[in-house]
């Protein structure tokens, strides 16, 4: 079973994108830097845009949609787009509603229930939630964008090659658009058979900038840190490589 379609992955994913800080974790001693991962992608790593309207942007990979929702502050219209279906209701429903209850672990067989909710300044924002798969083809957006997001995605993926020749393939960055690549680059073959993996083999440096470089060219790269919650007394401590890129002019 696709392990992103089970319930304990949709509580964990709404919490990480929507819970209070405070409650997600309460220690005073926690790395503060490391919440709030999806805000500060957007408001960090993302350049001021110099479109003309209506401009559009593409979170793939978008889980739960917290960064759609961010991500349509700087846009006119974001699409998010998650192959986790059990995600994709979730993401449009806390659009919907803008609160919802989850179901928290806090210890071996015990939970709790808190309520996540989505910030009053991202609830008249332009988002559009749909099932698809970034390395098909088939459901892969014909749409040109202004801001394509992966966030965490690439390492996730059976074939991540397959997602930029989809990039490739569609034309999806409008010249001069941007596309932001966050990942900790965590090569598992339980996601990613090793033969299909982009780095993690060899001592190589930054191996996307060469699969991208004939159309794009990068103009900022940075490490944000993020906290994978696991239960009340244990937290993952982890870093993205984020590296936003600019589309080359035709």
């Amino acid at each position: 079973m696709n392990p992103y379609e089970t319930n304990q992955y949709l509580n964990e994913y709404l919490f990480f994108h929507y819970g209070d800080p405070k409650e997600f974790c309460p220690f005073p001693f926690a790395p503060r830097d490391a919440l709030n991962f999806q805000r500060r992608i957007v408001s960090e790593c993302l350049l001021p845009l110099r479109a003309r309207r209506p401009t559009r942007g593409l979170d793939i990979g978008c889980a739960v949609g917290r960064a759609t929702f961010e991500l349509a502050r700087a846009v006119d219209h974001a699409l998010g787009i998650d192959n986790s279906r059990s995600f994709i209701r979730a993401a449009r429903r806390i659009a919907r509603e803008h609160s919802l209850k989850v179901q928290v672990k806090e210890e071996g067989e015990l939970y709790s229930e808190r309520s996540v909710t989505l910030p009053r300044h991202l609830r008249d924002v332009r988002v559009t939630f749909r099932v698809g798969d970034a390395q098909d083809v088939r459901s892969f957006p014909r749409q040109k964008f202004h801001v394509v997001l992966a966030i965490n995605l690439i390492d996730r993926l059976r074939v991540p090659a397959r997602f930029f020749a989809n990039l490739f393939a569609f034309d999806s960055v409008v010249p001069k658009g941007q596309l932001v690549i966050a990942s900790p680059y965590t090569w598992m073959e339980e996601y990613t058979p090793r033969r299909n993996w982009l780095g993690g083999r060899e001592h190589l440096d930054h191996f996307i900038d060469s699969l991208l470089r004939p159309m794009f060219h990068l103009v900022r790269r940075r490490d944000i840190p993020f906290l994978i919650r696991e239960h009340r007394r244990k937290y993952q401590w982890c870093v993205s490589e984020v590296s936003t890129y600019v589309r080359k002019p035709d």
